[in-house]
């Protein structure tokens, strides 16, 4: 049996709700961005058939699966797509094909959540360590940051003299971001669904920026049109300020797959042309 990861950023199960009218949202990836496909076997170590369907040309490219052993019973299928001409795609995996996403240099008004976890151990429906390497899933959508959905907060405690002076004991600021999903368009619901599941995640990073779940809060649905099933998603964020210098640079590298000529950048001081690394 071969079970797709509910981790990897395309979408194989589309809605049974057949009343309304669907989203006309195409996710969207730049072409420097990973799609990692992660499918876990448990009939041994043949490799699931998965190809890569060009819509625009009808063409069908089959994808070389890398395997990992992840346990006596287990065994995990794992491939990066990058480096994707523009196009419509669709990938296939024994049969069971993705919603159509669309490669485009055009990513204007998209953020890139990039996500993972420290260990195997958490989680039994996705792999985010192999063979030692630590792997992060990049997962682009529609939205960003408002400069009017920012809430600052702090927390202290005072006291008053016996002058009536009120005075900090201590005070310590913080801040809270709302994630926007969904622009005038809005998105299918299962972005949703994605960002709720990898917010579970103990790395979740917007466009290089390490952030966290606000609370117990969860994606909050907001109707564009009644029968239209394209919503638009509202996800209260608190930015991480990592402490460890050292995981910082560590998870950084992982991120920035790409140098200073291309979207996700590291300023590495020299004019020599983009290398994927």
């Amino acid at each position: 049996m071969y079970r797709i990861s509910p981790f990897t950023p395309l979408f194989f199960n589309p809605s049974t709700d057949s009343t309304g009218i669907k989203s006309r949202y195409v996710q969207t990836f730049s072409p420097e961005d990973r799609i990692l496909l992660q499918v876990i076997s448990t009939d041994g170590n043949m490799s699931p058939q998965v190809y890569l369907h060009d819509v625009l040309h009808g063409t069908r490219t089959a994808i070389a699966m890398l395997s990992w052993k992840m346990n006596s019973g287990e065994t995990l299928f794992f491939r990066e797509l990058f480096g994707l001409y523009e196009g419509i795609y669709v990938v296939g995996v024994n049969g069971m094909e993705s919603e159509p996403f669309r490669i485009t240099r055009n990513i204007k008004d998209t953020v890139l959540i990039q996500y993972s976890n420290l260990t195997n151990r958490l989680r039994r429906d996705a792999v985010f360590v192999i063979d030692g390497m630590p792997y992060f899933f990049d997962f682009r959508v529609p939205g960003g940051f408002k400069d009017d959905d920012w809430i600052f907060g702090v927390d202290n405690e005072q006291y008053t003299t016996s002058e009536n002076d009120v005075l900090d004991i201590y005070g310590m600021e913080n801040m809270q971001k709302t994630l926007t999903l969904g622009g005038p368009a809005g998105c299918p619901v299962w972005f949703a669904e994605k960002l709720n599941r990898i917010l579970c995640c103990a790395f979740f990073y917007v466009d290089g920026r390490r952030y966290v779940r606000s609370e117990s809060s969860v994606p909050e649905m907001n109707v564009l049109v009644e029968g239209l099933k394209s919503y638009v998603f509202k996800q209260a964020l608190r930015p991480v300020n990592i402490l460890d210098p050292e995981l910082k640079e560590r998870v950084q590298f992982y991120l920035r797959r790409v140098d200073s000529m291309t979207f996700r950048s590291i300023d590495e001081g020299n004019d020599n042309k983009p290398k994927m690394i």
